[in-house]
């Protein structure tokens, strides 16, 4: 690698541009992709072109109706933003659990997206809160809803020469739970994760997300509906929609766990998430 080049981008532009060329990729916390550049993963890459510097993509804000979380925001970030934590308390939740406190200093929600895995802690999250993702490239920009976003482990709509800007979410107050297991909290990679959130306007509606059950993050949409149908989240409710998961879930047997292990606690954890968000209503 002897003439590798390391790009520090100014702008969002000149960043696209570099990244037009082929074997040059995008990095900005970095905790994912230089372990795998580390471990063999990227033999013909010639480049990385730093993002971290955009200050753009490393702000949270409103406009209008929507939030806007920039790509470059840390896990951190996000977990301690007071904006996040009353509109969107499943995506705070969720970035908790991303790594250890020193990963989620570098570890940005931009990445977590871009690495396209099914295992990924934020997009659940995402998926519940139906968000946008901000695409940009030299010809413009592009919003593409989280769900159409994934083609596969691993592979997403991302183009060459194409940045993940940031994530549109209507600002509409919810509430949520994240929930995941794995061999070690701090830093693991999840077996299953799932992701729950509702809200009121006038009825109740839920949102449920699965991962690590299928080759991209998974929506509940029967489990939704049916505890949208019901007068009360009874206790026999919530055990009937956790079936209903577990029925929905297509997992894998795979080192980290197996695919009867993912289908049953893909009821467990949804059964846990409704009990937690009763609990706390």
């Amino acid at each position: 690698m002897s003439n590798f080049e390391f790009i520090r981008a100014t702008d969002i532009h000149s960043a696209c541009s570099a990244l037009k060329n082929p074997g040059y990729m995008a990095v900005a916390g970095g905790s994912d992709l230089i372990v795998k550049i580390r471990n063999g993963m990227y033999p013909d890459l010639k480049g990385l072109v730093d993002l971290s510097g955009l200050e753009q993509l490393n702000q949270i804000r409103t406009d209008e109706n929507k939030v806007i979380i920039g790509s470059g925001c840390t896990m951190n970030q996000i977990v301690n933003d007071r904006l996040l934590q009353d509109y969107f308390p499943v995506l705070t939740k969720a970035a908790a659990t991303v790594g250890a406190l020193q990963i989620r200093n570098s570890a940005t929600i931009g990445g977590n997206v871009a690495n396209a895995s099914p295992a990924g802690d934020t997009i659940p999250a995402l998926y519940v809160l139906e968000a946008r993702v901000v695409v940009t490239g030299v010809n413009g920009s592009r919003k593409i809803p989280i769900e159409e976003f994934f083609i596969s482990p691993g592979k997403s709509k991302l183009e060459p020469g194409e940045i993940i800007e940031g994530f549109r979410l209507l600002l509409n107050k919810t509430r949520g739970e994240f929930l995941k297991l794995g061999e070690r909290r701090a830093h693991a990679i999840s077996k299953i994760n799932l992701a729950v959130s509702t809200w009121n306007d006038g009825r109740d509606h839920y949102r449920i997300a699965m991962g690590s059950v299928a080759p991209t993050v998974l929506r509940c949409k029967e489990a939704e509906e049916y505890l949208e149908n019901c007068e009360k989240i009874s206790p026999e409710a919530i055990a009937r929609a956790a079936e209903i998961a577990s029925n929905t879930a297509r997992p894998i047997s795979d080192l980290r766990s197996t695919k009867a292990y993912r289908k049953q606690m893909a009821g467990v954890l949804l059964s846990r998430a409704l009990n937690k968000l009763i609990q706390s209503a």
